[in-house]
């Protein structure tokens, strides 16, 4: 008795270990979904540029450079107070008011595009994530199928042996069974391989080692809760991160406008000029070898405009060409919704035919089973209902598959 019960406690003990290794390994979509955002190599090097781009406020809103020379003249000029030796002149021009900061909203500008750039990306990192992810659960349910129709042969087999035994049946039956037997059992080991390549899909997406095996923990999502196009639409225009970063494309735009605008007003600097005088030596005047110094202010008047003309009317051309883009795109996501809800309706009929199929089919597989087993009789109707049956199960799989991911192409565009 204390036997047993030592072995049931090592049994228990080996379960929850299992249990414990596998949940701590099983991995759902939303820690996939974060190792991405972690990892990824493209989202980190776009993330790199946005960062780089917000830098740039700091380099367009600088002074330019003052300007100091210096002057030694060859033949000295002579003024009353004596002879200029050397020239030291220095300026320094400033822009007109506002000028930065509208060269600072360019660049803020173009940090929100490259930002809704990086959302973009994520969208479909996610969308590649969630495809291959419910690959992975569809073959670990095809795998266990194909588990079931190995028993069930297995169950035929021993049946037929019996009957070759009592002489109702022959061997040949037998090596048909033993043959698809076989078949199902090369079929698992392709899985196996379809699921390695799936594996290094994720991993490299998520930056971890690319044999390392996923395993699933989500159930597949197939389910399609609510379909509203219009809802679709709105939230398109106005959240979408293609749609907002043509949106941020024409604001930069406009914003490069008032740019070129405060570019062409005056800019204004401020300076001094600086002579050193010696002293006369023929005469004594009042402030003999006075030094001269003379503030200056300049203004530099923009007078020739074609340039700003041009560069207005290309930013407004540019605009009308991204506004045209925007409406082109919204259509063909609408579209593209439209052609993914269809998709799934088809999945869903074949779902649901599948499933009303392997009922009946189901029955007529035990019906033919029981008869077998009692003559021994009929044994191509009995295989040629379970290949059928089979069929019909992977049907149901598949089509619950697509569901799921033409589903995941709707929320593609929808849900962000």
């Amino acid at each position: 008795m204390r036997i047993m019960k030592n072995t049931y406690k090592i049994i228990l003990t080996f379960t929850l270990t299992l249990l414990f290794q596998f949940g701590v390994n099983a991995q759902t979509l939303d820690s996939l979904f974060q190792l991405a955002v972690e990892n990824n190599s493209e989202l980190k090097a776009v993330n790199s540029e946005f960062q780089s781009i917000l830098l740039k406020q700091d380099q367009v809103s600088q002074l330019p450079n003052p300007q100091i020379g210096v002057g030694v003249p060859i033949l000295r000029p002579e003024t009353r107070l004596g002879p200029q030796v050397m020239m030291v002149s220095a300026t320094q021009m400033f822009p007109w008011f506002g000028t930065f900061d509208a060269k600072k909203e360019v660049v803020l500008q173009m940090s929100k595009v490259k930002y809704e750039e990086l959302s973009a990306i994520k969208l479909d990192l996610f969308y590649q994530i969630k495809v291959a992810y419910f690959k992975i659960q569809f073959l670990s349910q095809k795998e266990h199928l194909y588990e079931e129709a190995i028993s069930n042969y297995k169950t035929i087999e021993s049946i037929a042996l019996a009957k070759v035994e009592s002489g109702q049946a022959t061997l040949a039956d037998v090596l048909r069974i033993q043959t698809k037997v076989e078949e199902y059992t090369n079929l698992m080991k392709q899985i196996e391989n379809e699921k390695t390549g799936l594996y290094s899909q994720i991993n490299n997406i998520t930056n971890q080692p690319l044999d390392q095996e996923v395993i699933i923990k989500d159930s597949l999502d197939s389910d399609l809760i609510s379909y509203d196009l219009e809802s679709y639409r709105i939230k398109i225009e106005n959240h979408h991160p293609l749609l907002n970063k043509l949106n941020y494309q024409i604001a930069a735009s406009e914003s490069r406008i008032i740019e070129d605008q405060k570019n062409n007003l005056p800019t204004i600097g401020i300076g001094v000029d600086y002579s050193l005088v010696n002293q006369r030596t023929d005469a004594d005047p009042l402030n003999n070898g006075r030094d001269i110094l003379v503030p200056k202010v300049m203004v530099s008047i923009p007078i020739y405009r074609k340039s700003y003309t041009s560069s207005v009317k290309e930013e407004q051309l540019y605009q009308e060409s991204i506004n045209f883009r925007k409406e082109n795109l919204t259509d063909q996501m609408i579209s593209n919704i439209i052609s993914y809800k269809a998709e799934y309706d088809n999945a869903k009929l074949n779902f649901d035919l599948a499933k009303s199929q392997i009922e009946k089919i189901s029955s007529a597989y035990e019906i033919l089973l029981g008869s077998y087993s009692a003559d021994g009789k009929k044994i191509e109707e009995l295989l040629s209902t379970q290949n059928e049956l089979i069929n019909l199960k992977l049907k149901s799989d598949f089509s619950e598959l697509n569901m799921a991911i033409s589903k995941a192409k709707i929320e593609r565009l929808t849900n962000y």
